[in-house]
């Protein structure tokens, strides 16, 4: 029977994105850069506010591959772009190693042992090479079966009839696993194999990826480094995302804009002086492919219009775009969950602010203090109905997480458009008082956070913003509302993800937490209606509440540094982490000490006087 491989659309931007290793039952694939994607007929993705800042045109969505319409026709769309990764594989059974190649491949069908009775399906290596500069490549096990041989004829043979096998008397660590040579008998335990620099010496880098043919291999001077194949180091995805807040007229940006997003623009900027109008020779091989474009021509776009755009008299400030500051995604946004637009049922953004004023009414007596402590703590709730966000995958790196040896999804070649996918959705937006917070952030001892300040120089993960009170508070604030609300309204904790507004110079202090799975599960409802005054005045008292403490308390509220890289400090598994999909900074920059302070301590948290009401009402 022919093995149905299936993939989610979105899980092709992350975690299985371009470069990653993607394990499919006892079958191990790498996904193709985006130059091997056949997307010329599925629609486009547009977000003008993100392409603008990622200096694209569009963005496409990894194809769907459709079931024939009668048995024998071809499918409908084509199939996402994957190629098996490791080549050298082996037999559970003989344990003979295989070294595959394309040629040997069959749709659907498993690889199976040609030297086996049993016909077993054939398993990948575990460990597989990388560098830094994001190069993926087999590890040589034929030289590394003959390294350090003695005999002449040992040192001499080139031969791939190798065999994985294991030796119990050796232990239960690497040392017991030998790669052999059955034709001359040379062998080599694995022990010392994932040390650095174990290949140096006798393995050069490839320069290559492996679906990509030797011909276009470059020199690399990076050696490569040892990983599991499933090692956290081997893949790290960048990613940016956007949310659609475009109501009514507003939804069609400046069409000069969208000119100058087009991958002609540029070379026509450059020859600007040597024109003389839209009808010259040279000028129509850069204007008509604009005046043809799909998009452009919606906008009715023509060449009168593109020779306009080209000599407004702002042009060459502007150049291509307005803006390319990543932080001026988060500005709009959160100008918009503060005033939320206008927005009819169609539109992709319909949010409304709740009263909070009027709340305070219908509550028992019981709760008003508490009400009001609240409403003193946080100063805007926003109900987001309907969110459409984009998510695009801009880069990969090896190794660690470093931008400066970031490789594009097309492997540096020129394109005018990102993969990515698009979420619908919904959320809440809480926003914290400006006044309460710059209160609360001057009383904070500077030490709370000297820790976790160290440990953000020192670390690899330069994606992660700067240690500030104010992010972290907003940081740990969301992790326990999503573990509250994962628990009120039956999402899975991957279901939920947070998108954080912290920046003191432009008076940013919000949350949103919004759902964030692509598939039914994203669109299951409950979310909104928690954000309600009745229920979320509950729910963040709970969430606060079971926050405060840690089943592995004390050690976790008095440890200066845990988690990834030491950038947590009161925060663990058992009390605040969530899962990894969830969080866009690798759960870490997290303590509960700036919500309740820390113990035997004069209380500093952010929330300390809520908490002490709700237990009062307990």
């Amino acid at each position: 029977m022919a093995v149905d491989r299936k993939i989610r659309q979105s899980q092709t931007i992350t975690p299985f994105g371009v470069g990653a290793i993607y394990d499919f039952g006892a079958e191990s694939f790498v996904a193709m850069d985006i130059s091997k994607w056949r997307v010329e007929r599925e629609a486009d993705i547009r977000l003008p506010r993100l392409e603008k800042v990622l200096r694209v045109h569009k963005f496409k969505a990894a194809p769907v591959a459709g079931r024939p319409a009668y048995p024998g026709a071809a499918s409908a769309g084509q199939q996402v772009p994957y190629v098996r990764f490791p080549a050298w594989l082996f037999c559970p059974n003989c344990r003979v190693m295989h070294k595959w190649s394309y040629a040997k491949e069959k749709t659907g069908v498993h690889p199976v042992c040609s030297e086996c009775r049993k016909s077993s399906k054939l398993a990948p290596m575990r460990f597989m090479a990388v560098c830094r500069n994001g190069h993926l490549m087999d590890i040589p096990w034929v030289r590394w079966a003959h390294r350090g041989a003695r005999k002449a004829e040992q040192r001499d043979c080139r031969h791939e009839n190798l065999i994985y096998k294991s030796d119990p008397t050796r232990g239960a660590g690497t040392q017991s696993l030998i790669v052999a040579c059955r034709s001359c008998l040379a062998e080599n335990d694995l022990d010392g194999l994932q040390h650095k620099d174990s290949l140096k010496g006798f393995f050069r880098c490839q320069g290559k990826h492996p679906w990509e043919k030797s011909e276009f291999s470059i020199d690399c001077d990076q050696i490569p480094q040892v990983v599991q194949r499933g090692g956290s180091n081997a893949y790290f995805a960048d990613t940016t995302s956007a949310i659609d807040i475009r109501v009514g007229g507003k939804k069609q940006s400046n069409v000069f804009d969208q000119i100058r997003l087009h991958e002609k623009w540029q070379p026509l900027l450059d020859l600007k002086a040597n024109l003389a109008s839209p009808e010259d020779a040279i000028a129509k091989i850069f204007i008509d492919p604009m005046v043809n474009d799909p998009h452009l021509k919606q906008l009715g776009v023509t060449a009168e219009i593109v020779w306009n755009c080209l000599f407004e008299s702002d042009t060459e400030k502007r150049d291509v775009i307005d803006s390319d500051d990543p932080a001026d995604l988060l500005k709009d946004e959160w100008n918009a969950f503060i005033s939320p637009p206008k927005a009819t049922q169609n539109d992709n953004f319909v949010a409304e602010q709740v009263n909070l004023e009027e709340f305070e009414f219908v509550l028992p007596e019981s709760e008003h203090k508490t009400w009001r402590e609240f409403s003193n703590l946080v100063s805007t709730v926003t109900l987001a109905r309907k969110l459409r966000i984009v998510t695009a995958l801009t880069g990969f790196s090896r190794l660690e997480h470093s931008y400066e040896y970031q490789l594009s999804p097309s492997l540096g070649a020129n394109s005018s458009w990102l993969p990515a996918t698009e979420i619908y959705g919904e959320g809440i937006f809480l926003a914290l008082n400006a006044k309460t917070l710059d209160n609360w952030e001057k009383k904070i001892p500077h030490t709370v956070l000297e820790a976790m300040r160290d440990a953000r120089k020192r670390t690899t993960l330069g994606f992660l913003p700067a240690v500030t009170e104010r992010f972290v508070l907003l940081h740990t604030f969301a992790h326990l509302l999503i573990r509250q609300l994962c628990f009120e309204c039956g999402y899975s904790s991957s279901s939920l993800t947070e998108r954080i507004y912290s920046d003191a110079e432009s008076g940013m202090a919000g949350i949103l937490i919004y759902t964030a799975s692509a598939d039914s599960e994203g669109a299951l409802g409950g979310l909104v209606r928690q954000g309600q005054p009745e229920r979320l005045l509950s729910t963040v008292k709970t969430a606060l509440f079971r926050g405060s403490w840690c089943s592995n308390d004390p050690i976790c509220s008095e440890l200066p540094r845990q988690g990834v890289q030491g950038l947590n400090k009161s925060a663990c598994h058992a009390c605040t982490l969530i899962a990894e999909t969830a969080c866009n900074h690798a759960n870490s920059m997290l303590d509960r000490s700036l919500l309740f302070g820390e113990q035997n301590d004069t209380p500093f948290g952010y929330f300390s006087n809520l908490i002490a009401l709700t237990e009062e009402t307990l």
